[in-house]
């Protein structure tokens, strides 16, 4: 088939530019895979006849399966040119590699996108490796619930920072005592959206001091239920952006070593308690009239080991006449809140009154308070709610 008539195909079916186009069934004669009649039965067979070369890129077309598509290789059966493997629908065709000297389904080192297919990891492989930057990974479905030890069901493994890949609407179901769904290492500027995991040991692992500034949206993390059960594990990189995630039913939601993301529209069943949990507020020392008193801290630094909004303040004043109470988790440079009142009477705020604010594990969280004429200091209970 010449790269014209190539992309003329490829235009009809699949709309993204390829040099080559090789076509994969159980029905197939196994002949050439340049067409369906004369497909490869073997997707290792159709990625064994592509190309390597770096400037081109085959895409492979995957009929569905009664049963699964055995890559049948030892160790990680690796692949170094650049691919799109497109199925027909994440459930029409499995892809296991149950050689019994196989470490992984699947490696690519080139660059490579995965559409519409599903990956079972059966009982003591990893799953797909992923270590060129700018991979795609499109509705595909990563199972290993049958696994009997720890492994990863799709890994971004760069050496040294890749970015911009994409994993978008992808279905992964675990076991609770072995499977990570997605482990993140030394990938940053990437984007990871609907994804639904679910009974992993992990949901998210994030690794590697060059996986920065990565944008998790749109994502239902559950049932990570076992004793080391995590939905969300960050131990290096720094500023996730978390939008729109949904945690449940996880023994710990987030651990994160680094502490320095953007979270926002965080849901789930999370607890929430009044500190102190005393019926004796905090004192806060009073300053006089535009001067602010010393500031308390409410939380010091590490108290709090997951991210945790602010969702109320109870004050109680000393004297009658005008208070302004402030709070501050960045030493100061911005306020997240700011209440002015005048009573001698406890006064509650609902919190946050602007924009909701999530607060990353170990912020130092302090307030601050003054009045009329000083003195007379103020008494302060918060309201948490700990992800």
């Amino acid at each position: 088939m010449s790269y014209v008539s190539s992309l003329r195909e490829i235009g009809s079916s699949y709309g993204k530019a390829v040099t080559d186009t090789l076509y994969v069934s159980p029905e197939g004669a196994g002949t050439n895979g340049k067409t369906w009649k004369g497909a490869f039965t073997t997707i290792q067979a159709a990625l064994a006849a592509a190309s390597t070369d770096a400037d081109e890129c085959t895409l492979i077309m995957i009929s569905p399966h009664t049963t699964n598509y055995n890559i049948n290789t030892t160790d990680d059966p690796t692949y170094t040119g650049n691919y799109i493997l497109k199925g027909s629908h994440r459930n029409w065709a499995k892809i296991k590699n149950e050689h019994a000297s196989a470490t992984s389904i699947m490696k690519f080192t080139g660059r490579v996108a995965l559409v519409d297919l599903n990956f079972n990891l059966g009982t003591s492989n990893n799953g797909v490796i992923l270590t060129a930057g700018a991979g795609r990974v499109y509705s595909c479905q990563f199972v290993g619930e049958d696994l009997t030890s720890a492994k990863t069901a799709l890994h971004l493994d760069h050496a040294s920072g890749g970015k911009h890949a994409k994993v978008i609407d992808c279905d992964f179901k675990g076991e609770t005592e072995f499977m990570t769904a997605l482990k993140i290492d030394q990938y940053g500027y990437s984007n990871f959206e609907r994804l639904r995991i679910h009974e992993c040991l992990k949901g998210l692992h994030i690794l590697g001091a060059n996986s920065d500034k990565n944008i998790f949206s749109y994502i239902d993390i559950g049932d990570c239920s076992h004793a080391n059960g995590i939905g969300i594990d960050i131990d290096a990189g720094n500023e996730q952006h978390f939008h729109n995630i949904i945690l449940h039913h996880n023994t710990k939601n987030v651990d994160d070593e680094s502490k320095d993301h953007i979270w926002s529209n965080i849901f789930g069943a999370f607890p929430i308690a009044i500190e102190p949990d005393s019926l004796t507020g905090d004192t806060v020392t009073t300053g006089t009239g535009t001067a602010w008193g010393s500031p308390l801290t409410i939380f010091s630094t590490d108290e709090i080991d997951a991210p945790f909004r602010i969702i109320g303040y109870v004050c109680i004043p000393g004297n009658n006449e005008t208070w302004q109470i402030r709070f501050s988790g960045d030493s100061g440079a911005t306020y997240s809140e700011m209440l002015l009142f005048n009573d001698t009477r406890a006064t509650a705020s609902i919190a946050p009154a602007g924009t909701e604010f999530i607060f990353n594990a170990g912020t130092e969280f302090y307030c601050e308070a003054r009045n009329d004429s000083g003195g007379d200091d103020c008494e302060i209970w918060v309201k948490i709610q700990k992800i």
